[in-house]
């Protein structure tokens, strides 16, 4: 057996263990991101549901919220309702998935996108528990929207079609409606001179009330005027004769309170001066009364002559 050179190979062992060494790192760096990644790290709770078909599911589909990855699917198996799928979701992500929510199988670019798990909140104020089961809505396959299409497309085809035959029996009266056309074709060279004309009238008709218009502006203008030269000497006026008026007033309510408080002055006045009449009426009636003076205060009876006094003595003179 033939020996190596000493020197060539001395630490060929070392560098092949060095290089096990940094493979190994490297393998497990990618494990590991791969496994965060995957959410390996992270505390995930279970959600399932029952779909009776799962066409189009499989192991590992994304789950998304508002088109958020929120999870994934991690199992499949049968069940007697058809196949129960368990969804793992991000246990930070559960407390914004409210009871009512269900899942449906949707597309991230429409129908030929990437097929995931789409979940639709619910209405509900309390977060989604864990081991819940939520309703699925199954996505439509191709066959379906083509029936869809269908559906919406014949009844539109059958108007097209009805409208294309209304139109072959109406081809009849098409010369008819070319002969009117062109006889109101005819009759355009006269439409258009009556039209010049009727825009000549209106252009003199606008001229005339244009100068109308001016001279009114100036007779309102010159108004105008007079009445800003003579309005302030008339405003001031009346304020003078206001002032005046208010000042009449008040001298007239002024001597009105002065006589009311003359009235009210002189009111125990005349009180007093009743009671002394008064008083002086019962000292007369009382003095009538009394003996030495009753006979001068005696009432003096009328004297009257009897009717028959003249004729009495004249025929006393006769005898």
């Amino acid at each position: 057996m033939t020996k190596l050179p000493p020197g060539r190979f001395a630490r060929l062992a070392l560098k092949v263990n060095a290089f096990l060494l940094i493979a190994f790192l490297l393998a497990a760096a990618f494990i590991g991101l791969v496994a965060y990644k995957q959410g390996w790290f992270l505390r995930q709770s279970p959600i399932h549901f029952i779909t009776p078909n799962a066409l189009g599911l499989n192991k590992g589909m994304p789950v998304k919220l508002h088109g958020f990855t929120v999870g994934s699917v991690s199992d499949m198996r049968l069940t007697d309702g058809g196949v129960d799928v368990t969804l793992l979701v991000i246990g930070d992500y559960m407390k914004r998935i409210p009871q009512g929510s269900h899942a449906r199988h949707a597309r991230e670019a429409g129908v030929i996108g990437a097929s995931v798990i789409d979940i639709i909140p619910g209405k509900g104020s309390l977060p989604l528990a864990e081991g819940a089961l939520i309703n699925f809505e199954p996505s439509r396959g191709i066959s379906e929207i083509v029936d869809d299409f269908r559906r919406q497309a014949v009844p539109a085809f059958n108007e097209i079609k009805a409208a294309m035959g209304n139109l072959s029996q109406a081809g009849q009266d098409i010369t008819q409606i070319l002969t009117g056309l062109r006889r109101e074709v005819d009759q355009l060279p006269a439409t258009h001179r009556a039209v010049r004309k009727l825009v000549e009238d209106a252009a003199t008709a606008t001229a005339d009330l244009s100068f109308q218009t001016t001279a009114t502006l100036d007779a309102v203008e010159r108004v105008a005027s007079t009445l800003d030269r003579t309005v302030p000497p008339l405003s001031e006026k009346l304020v003078a004769s206001m002032e005046s008026i208010d000042a009449a007033a008040g001298q007239l309510r002024k001597t009105g309170e002065e006589a009311q408080i003359t009235l009210k002055n002189a009111r125990p006045l005349l009180d007093q001066s009743e009671s002394a009449a008064r008083e002086a009426n019962d000292v007369l009636s009382a003095a009538k009364r009394v003996w030495p003076l009753s006979d001068s205060f005696k009432d003096a009876g009328d004297g009257m002559l009897p009717i028959d006094s003249f004729e009495a003595n004249g025929k006393g003179y006769a005898r």
